[in-house]
């Protein structure tokens, strides 16, 4: 079996980058820009009452006003809905088909918002909000070109418009594919630990983060903070050399990384010290036999390189429950109640578990 350390945070397709809120960068971005257009179109429709100017200013109003409820709507409601996502990205391109039906050849300078708002679905959410921007855009150019009397005469530039949208959210595609492997490749290597493979402590942070968050929320119930460190490697590396101690460490990783499911995390913070968060877990019960198996590896790992190794464990367990105080959620938190429940086991002897009490969570 394998271990899942996916270095980005996905919700049915869609990406979003860990520290980082699109919908609310969106959100912002709607506020200042539909208020500049309103205020271009405000003046003009003061200036110049017309009928078209005063449509258009109203149409940009309605814009602006949605602009302010989804940033209020967000700024509330702070976890990341896919149906919200789906909803302002339509709402965007056909307010905004709204806007250039009202005022004709008035709004025609506002078509450069298509493109922005496809630039921004792609480049924010890819592919799939590229699509669902792409695929509004060009109802709404069709519906302006039967219904709207200057798009009506003018159908060979609503045609042009139209394939112009097309071919640009086909390349945007391309690129927003590019730039997601590359940004994958990147954050993988930057999250995995050199000399194991292993996530390091910078992803396994996150992925303590991430855990906190579900078990917050109620999405999840317990997870279990295992952290190891090797009984007997000191000797190892005195006796064989270093270039033997790193293939320990990485015929135990391997060996560990196998052995856990695919929801748990591996990860190596440095030395000889590893971690395994092991998710769903149902109790003291359940992490004591995740901790079991990590001694069993260690037992089945009697020689490297034809040389005879001793190498056991000491284990300090943390169990993160929804019933445990908020307070103690925090990942240096953690991370103390675990090293200190571990130097406690070291303290019994090789090859011990102790689980965090109480104590352990105080600074």
């Amino acid at each position: 079996m394998g271990q899942a350390n996916d270095p980005l945070h996905r919700q049915r397709g869609y990406v979003w980058l860990p520290h980082f809120d699109p919908e609310k960068e969106q959100a912002t971005l709607r506020i200042i820009l539909g208020g500049l257009a309103t205020a271009v179109y405000g003046a003009l429709a003061w200036s110049a009452p017309t009928p078209a100017a005063i449509a258009s200013f109203h149409a940009l109003a309605l814009y602006l006003i949605y602009g302010v409820a989804s940033c209020l709507i967000i700024s509330r409601m702070q976890r990341q809905s896919n149906l919200r996502l789906a909803f302002t990205t339509v709402a965007d391109q056909a307010l905004l088909a709204v806007v250039l039906g009202v005022g004709g050849a008035l709004t025609l300078p506002m078509l450069w918002a298509v493109f922005l708002f496809l630039i921004g679905a792609g480049g924010r959410y890819g592919k799939r909000a590229l699509a669902l921007s792409c695929g509004t855009a060009l109802v709404g150019i069709v519906a302006l070109s039967i219904l709207q009397p200057w798009w009506m005469i003018n159908r060979s530039a609503a045609l042009g418009i139209g394939l112009s949208v097309l071919g640009a959210s086909v390349y945007l595609a391309v690129l927003v594919g590019r730039l997601g492997s590359a940004n994958r490749d990147l954050a993988l290597k930057a999250g995995t630990d050199p000399l194991t493979g292993l996530s390091n402590r910078y992803m396994l942070e996150q992925t303590i983060g991430r855990a906190v968050t579900a078990i917050s929320t109620g999405q999840e119930g317990a997870t279990a903070l295992l952290l190891i460190d090797l009984d007997g490697f000191k000797e190892v590396n005195d006796t064989y050399g270093h270039e033997v101690g790193d293939v320990v460490l990485q015929t135990f990783a391997a060996l560990l990384a196998g052995r856990v499911r695919i929801t748990d995390t591996v990860a190596r913070l440095g030395g000889d010290e590893f971690v395994v968060l092991a998710r769903h877990v149902t109790g003291s019960h359940a992490v004591q036999t995740v901790a079991n198996g990590v001694h069993a590896v260690l037992a089945e790992m009697t020689s490297v390189q034809d040389r005879v190794v001793n190498v056991s464990a000491s284990i300090g367990a943390c169990l993160i429950s929804p019933d445990l105080s908020p307070g103690y959620r925090d990942i240096a938190v953690l991370m103390r109640a675990a090293d200190r429940a571990m130097y406690r086991a070291k303290g019994l002897g090789k090859g011990q578990t102790e689980f965090a009490q109480g104590a352990d969570f105080e600074t």
